[in-house]
């Protein structure tokens, strides 16, 4: 009854089973790893990306305050002044408005031209 086994526990096919198995958790490992890197670095391009775009809208926000300073008529006036332009104010009087017709637009639907 109490008898040792002779025979062995593992047959050929397990052990193939297991070498099988271990080579795919393997591989299955390395691709989790590779996807995981591939996942930060395109976290970091997001980022970079990100800090690329804040850092144009800080310049043009920079930049339409340099242009808006540039174009102040008092200080136009002053800047004339300093390099004795010949420019003179002109009367409000003279300036004459010019009302658009929104049925004819400034420019023509060239779409519809013939050559």
């Amino acid at each position: 009854m109490n008898r040792r086994r002779q025979e062995r526990n593992l047959s050929l096919g397990s052990v193939l089973l297991l070498i099988v198995a271990a080579v795919i958790t393997t591989a299955a490992g390395v691709f989790h790893a590779y996807v995981k890197n591939r996942q930060i670095d395109v976290a970091r391009q997001i980022e970079e990306t990100e800090q690329r775009v804040a850092q144009h809208e800080l310049d043009i926000k920079t930049l339409q305050m340099r242009l808006d300073r540039e174009l102040n008529r008092y200080l136009v006036r002053d800047r004339l002044q300093q390099i004795a332009s010949d420019l003179v104010p002109i009367p409000v009087m003279s300036v004459e408005e010019i009302k658009q017709n929104p049925k004819s637009p400034i420019l023509p639907d060239l779409a519809g031209r013939s050559p």
